[in-house]
């Protein structure tokens, strides 16, 4: 048996954290309203919850790893323990059988690195599709054709027909959490009139990085005390984080009447 696995096995999936951590929040019971107002403060409130939320999980596992090889160690650990050698003979066989422990420690907090690192950016554009489909503004993954043509976009709106169809009448969003990840999109000639936003958290963006996305196409989403630095206030581009919903509301045709609520 690879106690590893089965430890790290015990960490619920990135959406199964993320709708604890909504749940926690109260999120499901907030008028539309009330989270067009605080969007980008509950994009913040559920990032932070989801991420103590699975630290919590990450040290359960850690001590399920733990469990896991004393259970298979126990019938040495007593026998260790039970003898009637010197304790300098015991500490010695104890230690000897401790170190063994630690590859096991060492191969899971590597396996959980792994895991943070890539559920970081995986829960920002899950935490981002949620809360517009709580305020009822459709949003879908692009459909195998889209994603094909535009690697970086991670979900369309209103749905994956329309973008793949009919792009012009879409809208293409790219969420990443910071832009160290690869962001960059080109716009394929049949792609041409598609409207492509990026949505970021990275507090830290330079007038050349603002006109590298502005040269793109691409209108970009970020918090509100970036948007209001000297360098990026005036740029029309560069738009706040809270002004995202309102404006796919008012660019992408109204859904048909159907529930897009998560809860």
């Amino acid at each position: 048996m690879d106690i590893v696995e089965v430890a790290k096995n015990t960490i619920p999936s990135p959406m199964e954290i993320l709708e604890e951590a909504i749940a926690n929040l109260g999120i499901q019971d907030m008028g539309i309203e009330r989270i067009l107002e605080n969007f980008e403060a509950l994009v913040s409130k559920i990032e932070e919850t989801a991420f103590r939320i699975y630290n919590s999980y990450e040290n359960k596992a850690f001590n399920k790893l733990l469990s896991l090889w004393m259970e298979e160690n126990k019938n040495t650990i007593t026998g260790i323990l039970e003898s009637k050698e010197r304790v300098e003979s015991k500490r010695e066989k104890l230690t000897n059988l401790l170190l063994e422990l630690v590859p096991l420690i060492r191969e899971m907090e590597f396996k959980a690195g792994q895991m943070r690192k890539s559920r970081g950016g995986a829960a920002f554009e899950e935490i981002i599709a949620l809360l517009l489909k709580q305020v009822g503004i459709p949003v879908e993954k692009p459909s195998k054709k889209t994603k094909k043509l535009m690697k970086r976009i991670d979900y369309v709106s209103p749905d994956a027909e329309t973008a793949e169809k009919t792009p012009d009448k879409a809208i293409f969003l790219a969420m990443k959490r910071t832009l160290r990840e690869r962001w960059k999109q080109v716009v394929p000639e049949q792609m041409k009139g598609a409207r492509l936003y990026l949505v970021t958290l990275d507090e830290k963006m330079s007038e050349e990085k603002a006109n590298e996305i502005h040269e793109t196409g691409m209108i970009v989403y970020v918090p509100s005390k970036v948007k209001e630095l000297p360098h990026l206030k005036d740029k029309p581009w560069v738009r706040k984080l809270s002004e995202l919903p309102r404006d796919i509301r008012n660019s992408v045709p109204k859904p048909p009447s159907k529930q897009l609520r998560f809860f």
